[in-house]
């Protein structure tokens, strides 16, 4: 069984991870695969949901837990082969604290959590994961000085046996999940921090200066897989541009981008990617609004002293947002580039399509969402069926009904279906996920 599990490893790792570069986004909406909770609001999906809890002045600590289980057909993700029982029975437990800061200069929110998940079938797999974070915003002490600038700072590290996969996350917004690739990877254990600090000051009443910093690394442990497919890096991004407030209704944006990745482990090297996008905010009416922004990076690979012929790129993002009193709906597409993070992590270029949806149904206690991800990738430069490829699909479906403000029960199915190809083999799989979590906050 093991040996079943380390070959569909192997050949899904071809594909690797989403871009690091965009990690800085990562925030505390997303989640950590379709294995722990799915619920807003941390990185595990939730012991508890910021949007639930009202801010006040002073200090604030709010201790939480949310117990879940769930069944799951494919704990290996690998395709059905004889003599491997692939689906298990998996109860999870999320404890959790936040603590909250809101003073006259300065606003702090900070996070520590853990999980733990336990597997009937299969109790090689169970394992405990942490996760801890802070951000800081300076908005209040800055604007002393400078009235309308805004500093934030923030810092969040997650470790989890669980690789990330095609994680559930809108593609919409600034806190959009970074790993939303398309691609599922075989289980291993990993460690990941991105610090990030964003910076806006206007220049006049409608021309702002604006940019932001990123530092972070993604570091692989123990494998199903052999360790040298994954291989460790670190980066840092850099962002400066302007803002201009053209109307009311219309926001345009120039910046320009530079983001270095240093891999850490064999073969060393470098991936860097310079470019830059203009980018379009426009609010038709109250309820409708598009964001999207275009634009090219510039590609060079660093390997073993030798250096590639740079590429030219195209990336950019565009989506759509419907939001009224009782539904929230974004559709968006994103195409980006990123190395592959295997063997010599080739350079990727990714297609993901995003549909979310939210809708508060006519029990006011009881709202559904669904979220539906298709991704496409495919090696930059590569002859037609020599490089890596991919193709995937993933949706989640569920209800969150609030019993109060500080209790709620999640109900969620999600389906996955993976179809990758490396070098002329294809490997292909799909799970399905139901799960039932409830979740308990303390304040």
């Amino acid at each position: 069984m093991r040996s079943v599990w380390v070959l569909g490893g192997l050949v899904a790792l071809m594909v690797g991870f989403g871009s690091g570069a965009q990690a800085q986004q990562m925030g505390a909406g997303s989640t950590a695969g379709l294995g722990a909770g799915t619920i807003p609001g941390t990185p595990f999906g939730g012991a508890i949901d910021p949007s639930m809890v009202q801010m006040r002045e002073g200090f604030q600590v709010i201790p939480s837990i949310s117990i879940g289980q769930r069944y799951d057909s494919n704990v290996f993700f690998v395709r059905k082969s004889p003599g491997l029982d692939r689906e298990d029975f998996v109860s999870t437990a999320v404890p959790q604290v936040r603590g909250y800061y809101v003073g006259e200069s300065f606003t702090v929110n900070a996070t520590a959590g853990a999980i733990g998940e336990y597997y009937a079938k299969n109790p090689t797999l169970n394992y405990v994961g942490a996760n801890t974070g802070i951000a800081l915003d300076l908005g209040k002490l800055l604007n002393r000085w400078w009235q309308g600038a805004s500093l934030t700072a923030s810092d969040m590290y997650v470790y989890s046996p669980q690789a990330p996969a095609f994680l559930i996350g809108d593609l919409s917004g600034s806190s959009a999940n970074p790993f939303a690739r398309g691609f599922q990877v075989g289980r291993a254990s990993v460690s990941r921090n991105v610090a990030r600090t964003d910076l806006s000051l206007p220049l006049t009443q409608t021309v702002n200066l604006i940019g932001s910093y990123a530092n972070g690394f993604i570091r692989y442990g123990s494998s199903e897989v052999l360790q040298p497919v994954l291989i460790n890096s670190k980066y840092q991004t850099y962002t400066a541009g302007l803002s201009l407030q053209a109307s009311p209704q219309d926001l345009l944006s120039v910046n320009a981008v530079n983001t270095e990745y240093d891999f850490t482990s064999q073969p060393l090297g470098s991936f860097t990617m310079r470019g830059g996008t203009v980018g379009w905010e426009h609010t038709f009416t109250p309820f409708l609004s598009l964001k999207g922004q275009a634009g090219a990076t510039v590609l060079q690979r660093e390997l073993g002293g030798t250096t590639s012929a740079s590429i030219v790129a195209p990336v950019g993002d565009l989506a759509v947002i419907w939001k009224d009193r009782t539904t929230t709906m974004a559709v968006a597409y994103g195409l980006g580039v990123s190395p592959s993070f295997q063997f010599q992590a080739q350079a990727l270029r990714t297609h993901v399509v995003s549909v979310t949806l939210t809708q508060q149904t006519g029990i006011p206690e009881l709202q559904a969402v669904a979220n539906l991800n298709y991704g496409r990738g495919e090696q930059i430069g590569a002859s037609a069926g020599s490089g890596i490829s991919y193709v995937s699909v993933t949706g989640i479906g569920g209800l969150v009904y609030k019993f109060s403000p500080e209790m709620f029960l999640g109900i969620h199915y999600s389906y996955s279906n993976v179809d990758n190809k490396f070098g002329g083999n294809t490997f292909a799989f799909d799970r399905h996920v139901m799960q039932i979590s409830l979740t308990k906050a303390f304040y």
